[in-house]
């Protein structure tokens, strides 16, 4: 027995000296001091026992599929690389991509980059837009203007040719008691009274209790001038007076030097009716026959006019007003329309039609207004059209609202029952958007539910979960870890990923204060690993370095490995029983075991292959057979199909015999869809 001891340790020196001299283990093990070690329960295969030294991914013991990256086998491939379910690899994303599903397709670009038929192009949005923050897609602005809020593209910062800017809004005409300055396109407000004006020194119309008078508004006209309160201006009196009430000669309370007032008219002295005083020769001559009543030099200069005739600002008897007038049955004179009107009818405010000047105006119901009143937008013929019935105010045409009736809510102009997907209702009845990353939201704090790759916390979406919770990717949130779990992968005292200080130690999800007999804590991965089955207890960083081994074993000094005392190996069909001192017979389909049933199979006898630690004549749906040569023994196994097969003769896509249902094969290969044709 001692001299099989000693051929053995010259073996292991040699070849642990000599390149030549190599190991070979099968799937999912790797030689260690020679000896076949299993690989972590992450790895397919390996180069170490630790969870970061695989060296090839696949279906775990659990059935979830793992993929490699950087020497870890990981349920999920980090931002920026893709699961390739064919060689169970996380594999890069295109250029400048942050999230996709394979390497020709972006889902999701990095800060400042957009998508483009799959692919990821440096932001570069034109006049009149902005880029969403959320899709990196540029959305374009409201009507008229130049650049916008990224979080609403309906609040203007700047406005293109033609509009100006008010409040939040590029308006083509800036309001009433506002002028519009066309080099910076900003609408300013007008000097104090005005009710419209062309820039900050000149009034074209007053607001209630002030005349206008030489593009100033006043609070009191001048002499010479009366208050029209119709016009809002101060008009000139008549040539005879100097004080008056109104336009006409017999308005006047005050004549000027020489003559006197007669029922409101300045004579030097009377004739009778239908007669004129000639000053020269201060004789009383006929007036024209159009007049009633005239005052000279010339028969033509009426006071007032005949039925038919109506006066007009020359103290001519007129059939016809001229333009900007309208004939006054009552008074037979000709009395001009509001300062907004081109032509009136009836009445000096009932417009027929408006006066267009440096600010437009329309007509509604008879009056000219700078801006049409709720429920009415301006149309191209310069008058109020009423707007759709869901709107309750609109903008260039009737479907455009700019706020709706009660029960509906402002979204991209239109009035909808409910906002849209990303919007919520304000206390105004607007559709407003939600926070970044946000599709369904009560307000701009309070977040309901996350787009898609983010993930709720206290109303707001995260990219990733702080420590203390874990990513519920199905649920889309965040979930608390237990309150013993520094960070975790769910909601139980066992699914702990990372501990406290309090209780530092991991050990199969849970954090101690120490850990258990039978394990070591292993620093760089901070939690607590098995020792190998042949220590009573160990130290690390190796699972075989025992302090103590197990009953009737003994220790290498040397290599502090433990084992049986003489020769270890257990003749062929026999395996060593859990005293690691008697060897007993495997099942008789079992050419090598760990146990004495027929599911403790590690290699089987011809003709039989190994699957799932039995042995079986022939390989189930959806695996293969394989036989290696071992030792001068044929050793046949079960390997899985690839998952696009159902049957097989090979592990890769390109063996499959039957493909899995939703699959369709073409040629030696399974595909998703079939090409067209």
């Amino acid at each position: 027995m001692q001299e099989t001891k000693t051929y053995r340790l010259i073996l292991f020196t040699i070849c642990s000296l000599h390149p030549v001299c190599s190991m070979l283990c099968p799937n999912g093990q790797f030689p260690l001091n020679a000896q076949c070690v299993d690989c972590h329960s992450t790895c397919e295969e390996c180069i170490g026992q630790e969870p970061y030294e695989c060296s090839e991914c696949g279906i775990d013991e659990d059935g979830i599929e793992r993929f490699l990256h950087r020497g870890r086998c990981k349920i999920h491939c980090p931002r920026g690389f893709y699961q390739d379910h064919y060689t169970y690899t996380c594999e890069s994303c295109p250029l400048n991509c942050d999230i996709c599903n394979n390497a020709n397709s972006c889902q999701k670009c990095k800060a400042n980059y957009k998508i483009q038929n799959g692919a990821c192009y440096l932001m570069q949005c034109l006049p009149g837009q902005v880029e969403d923050s959320e899709t990196g897609e540029c959305l374009d602005c409201e009507s008229g203007c130049k650049t916008c809020t990224s979080d609403d593209p309906e609040i203007c910062i700047s406005c293109l040719d033609g509009y100006f800017l008010y409040g939040h809004q590029c308006r083509r005409y800036c309001p009433q008691k506002t002028y519009g300055d066309s080099g910076r396109k900003i609408c300013f407000a007008c000097p104090s009274g005005c009710l419209e004006c062309k820039n900050e020194t000149y009034c074209s119309s007053c607001q209630k209790g002030y005349y206008l008078r030489d593009a100033s508004c006043l609070l009191k006209c001048p002499d010479g001038t009366f208050q029209d309160s119709v016009r809002q201006q101060c008009e000139d009196c008549h040539r005879s007076c100097q004080l008056c009430h109104g336009a006409s000669s017999r308005d006047c309370d005050l004549c000027l030097e020489g003559k006197e007032p007669v029922y409101g008219m300045c004579h030097l002295m009377t004739c009778v009716d239908g007669q004129y005083l000639n000053v020269r020769d201060g004789k009383c001559y006929n007036c024209d026959s159009s007049c009633q009543t005239c005052f000279g030099p010339k028969a033509l200069d009426c006071f007032s006019c005949d039925t038919g005739y109506f006066l007009d600002g020359d103290n001519q008897c007129v059939t016809t007003c001229p333009r900007g007038f309208f004939g006054d049955q009552f008074s037979q004179t000709c009395e001009k329309c509001s300062s907004t009107c081109e032509s009136c009818m009836g009445a000096s405010e009932y417009c027929v039609k408006c006066e267009q000047g440096e600010h437009s105006l329309f007509l509604h119901e008879g009056n000219c207004l700078s801006d049409c009143p709720d429920g009415y937008f301006e149309n191209t013929e310069d008058s109020c059209e009423a707007c759709d019935g869901s709107c309750w105010t609109c903008d260039e045409r009737k479907t455009k609202c700019l706020s709706c009736v009660d029960g509906l809510f402002l979204e991209n102009n239109k009035c909808l029952p409910n906002c849209s997907l990303r919007y919520y209702p304000d206390e105004e009845g607007s559709c407003k958007r939600c926070p970044t990353h946000c599709n369904i939201c009560t307000d701009q704090s309070t977040c309901l539910e996350c787009s898609y790759l983010y993930l709720l916390l206290n109303g707001t979406c995260k990219a990733t979960c702080p420590d203390g919770y874990y990513e519920d990717l199905e649920g889309g949130k965040c979930i608390t870890c237990h309150v013993s779990c520094e960070t975790c992968s769910g909601t139980s005292d066992d699914d702990c990923e990372t501990c406290p200080p309090v209780n530092p130690k991991l050990y199969q999800g849970r954090c101690l204060a120490e850990c258990p007999t039978g394990t070591f804590y292993n620093i760089l991965l901070r939690e607590c690993q098995e020792c190998h089955r042949t220590c009573a207890t160990c130290s690390g960083p190796l699972p075989t370095d025992c302090i103590q081994c197990q009953n009737r074993l003994v220790m290498d000094i040397d290599s502090r490995m433990c084992g049986v005392e003489g020769d270890a190996n257990c003749p062929p069909r026999t395996f060593l029983e859990d005293d690691f001192f008697t060897c007993n017979s495997c099942d008789h389909k079992c050419q090598s075991c760990d146990g004495p049933s027929p599911t403790n199979c590690l290699t089987c006898t011809v003709p039989y292959y190994l699957y799932r630690n039995f042995c079986v004549l022939e390989c189930p749906k959806g695996t293969y057979n394989i036989s290696e040569e071992a030792d001068g023994l044929k050793l046949g196994f079960c390997s899985a199909c690839h998952e696009v097969c159902s049957t097989c003769n090979g592990g890769s896509a390109k063996h499959c015999d039957i493909c899995a249902a939703g699959y369709y094969k073409l040629l030696h290969l399974c595909i998703l869809h079939c090409p067209p044709g």
